[in-house]
């Protein structure tokens, strides 16, 4: 009975490798700027489809905008996200990545439904972000990035000469 227990674990150990890899290698700053720009970008995404019905609530001009303004960032972002998810997850990685953008986008459609005034609260989103300047986009998606749906570790800043970890958010 113990050896049946002892297999099934280490049979579970080897399956769940793949999440537990996910934890092992924190994100640099770099990486984390480049996720929650990514999240940022799914977030005006989820707005411009999920609002594009409401009258006065059509965002998908303001979207494209901003794509067109940021596009040169967007695009470096993503590579430093690809870089990651390459190096942390070899030939798997385009599934895990596009896993990653699912996730991302279904939080973001899932927060869509669950508020009834998500179209009137978006309108604050795109101002602001109408508003930035080419220089602030990551300074302002750091400040602004909600709780990420998926758990990455963030590699913290050395801090009384220790090094701490935390989730990014």
């Amino acid at each position: 009975m113990r050896k049946r227990f002892v297999t099934a674990i280490v049979a579970a150990s080897v399956l769940a490798l793949p999440v537990a890899d996910a934890a092992a290698r924190c994100l640099t700053a770099k990486e984390r700027t480049a996720v929650r720009v990514r999240t940022l970008q799914t977030d005006l995404m989820v707005a411009a489809l999920s609002c594009r019905a409401v009258p006065g609530r059509d965002f998908t001009g303001h979207y494209n905008a901003f794509v067109q303004r940021h596009g040169d960032r967007l695009v470096s972002h993503s590579r430093v996200l690809q870089r990651y998810f390459s190096d942390r997850y070899g030939a798997n990685s385009r599934k895990q990545l596009d896993a990653f953008i699912t996730a991302l986008a279904n939080d973001a459609s899932r927060r869509s439904m669950s508020s009834p005034t998500f179209c009137d609260e978006s309108v604050q989103l795109f101002q602001e972000v109408m508003n930035l300047e080419k220089r602030d986009l990551e300074t302002w998606s750091d400040r602004h990035s909600a709780v990420l749906p998926v758990a990455l570790e963030s590699c913290g800043v050395e801090e009384q000469g220790s090094r701490r970890t935390k989730v990014v958010r």
